[in-house]
């Protein structure tokens, strides 16, 4: 398979996150979209610190 489902669903969050944040500024909500733009990747660094913390695998290999 030349795809992962994580990669296809990365990469259809990355193009839902970029139409939303180009529709909210085009409707006016700029504070939105900045908002948008800050919380996601965010969100994504603490979930990958979750991960890296609560995975018994990469524990197991320390």
């Amino acid at each position: 398979m030349m795809f992962s489902t994580g990669l296809i669903m990365a990469a259809g969050g990355t193009i839902v996150i970029a139409i939303a944040d180009k529709a909210l500024e085009d409707t006016g909500f700029f504070w939105l979209g900045t908002i948008l733009k800050l919380a996601v990747p965010l969100a994504g660094m603490a979930l990958g610190v979750y991960f890296l913390e609560t995975n018994p695998i990469l524990g197991w290999l320390r």
